[in-house]
């Protein structure tokens, strides 16, 4: 029998969306392959508990998410299929972007400009989160730098194949090919190649920091993906409520208690190394970007939640710690959101937003 596995313990919580049942559910097809998937992973041993999925709520007064149009879901959807983001308001704009030379969607990204302007536009290149299991580049978690094209920015979200598809290395070998796409296409749609900057949040984070801290580890590229003449270097990174190193990730899973329905959290760092990283620290380490720091990191802007239950807010701690380090004392900066949990709603107010820009700006030198 399928079966769903669905936590709403606490509404305050980002939801983790299965990308095909979000595709089911816009076409109106019976909402089944999600839970299929996470039934083989739980027979596998893969994930040995239940997957948990939160419910967004929307934001307060005056969040920046209030001018974010939602595309309405239909009766009946389950509750934790996050709302794609209303594109059709922004005028300029390519959907869809294969990436990787396939016609597999995984691989795909959307590009968004400023309604004014022939660029080159500093670029800001968001990764979504999801465990590494869910989420789609479209959903609600792009609201967090999506506004970027008010401010001059190009905004693209990027694709990447999930666990369901392709453990690691894969889905980071898709991440730096977007970027090598982006920096070969970028007189096409009006980029600057010299000013890329690399954002998610959860799992996304863990890719926008692997591209910052692992620009020239050439195992980590896979350059028959195409563009193997343009490099995956970003100058910026910008995370919020990350993944920065599995091993820690994997302890802090373990240990954690049971949710409030007696569920315990699957061990999201295990399924995407393919392996238990508490036994293997070696892989562990060769998957997590806490361990490529050298001086050539870029500056970063690490965001997160003091009180977070899903990730330890202790791996930001530590990434920063070790950046400046290595580089230099401001080359990363921490910004904690005191008692905020995982993905909580002031990820997205004003306060915040102005801080992930504001470094933006500074680091790319905007006017």
């Amino acid at each position: 029998m399928i079966r769903p596995y669905i936590f709403t313990g606490n509404l305050r919580k980002k939801s983790f969306l299965i990308r095909g049942a979000q595709s089911a559910c816009k076409t109106g097809e019976k909402i089944v392959e999600c839970y299929h998937l996470i039934d083989i992973f739980v027979k596998r041993k893969i994930l040995r508990h239940p997957l948990p999925v939160f419910v967004p709520v929307p934001p307060g007064p005056g969040a920046s998410m209030d001018e974010i149009k939602y595309i309405p879901l239909p009766p009946g959807t389950p509750p934790f299929i996050q709302p794609f983001v209303d594109l059709s308001g922004i005028r300029r704009k390519y959907l869809d972007v294969p990436y990787a030379g396939t016609d597999n969607p995984a691989q795909t990204m959307d590009i968004l400009l400023p309604d004014e302007g022939e660029g080159p536009f500093p670029t800001l290149i968001q990764f979504h989160g999801g465990a590494f299991l869910g989420g789609d580049k479209r959903d609600a978690q792009c609201i967090y730098l999506v506004n970027g094209i008010r401010r001059g920015y190009a905004v693209v979200n990027v694709n990447y194949r999930l666990t369901g598809e392709a453990i690691f290395p894969l889905p980071v070998y898709d991440v730096k090919a977007a970027v090598r796409f982006l920096r070969a296409n970028a007189a096409k749609y009006c980029l600057d190649p010299t000013r890329f900057a690399a954002s998610g949040d959860s799992a996304g984070a863990y890719f926008a920091a692997m591209l910052g801290t692992t620009a020239h580890v050439g195992a980590l590229e896979d350059l028959s993906m195409g563009n193997a003449d343009y490099d995956s270097s970003v100058q910026a990174v910008v995370g919020m409520f990350g993944v920065y190193g599995l091993a820690m990730q994997s302890r802090f899973t373990e240990d954690a208690p049971p949710m409030p329905d007696g569920n315990k959290l699957a061990n999201y760092a295990d399924a995407f190394a393919g392996a238990c990283c508490r036994a293997c620290p070696g892989l562990a380490a060769l998957a997590s970007p806490d361990a490529y720091v050298t001086k050539r990191c870029p500056p970063m802007l690490i965001q997160a939640g003091t009180a977070d239950e899903i990730v330890p807010y202790e791996a930001s701690v530590e990434l920063v710690k070790r950046v400046n380090a290595v580089c230099g004392e401001g080359r990363a900066t921490l910004e904690s959101l005191e008692g905020a949990t995982h993905g909580h709603p002031d990820y997205a107010a004003p306060q915040y937003e102005r801080s992930r820009f504001a470094f933006l700006d500074r680091v790319f030198q905007m006017k």
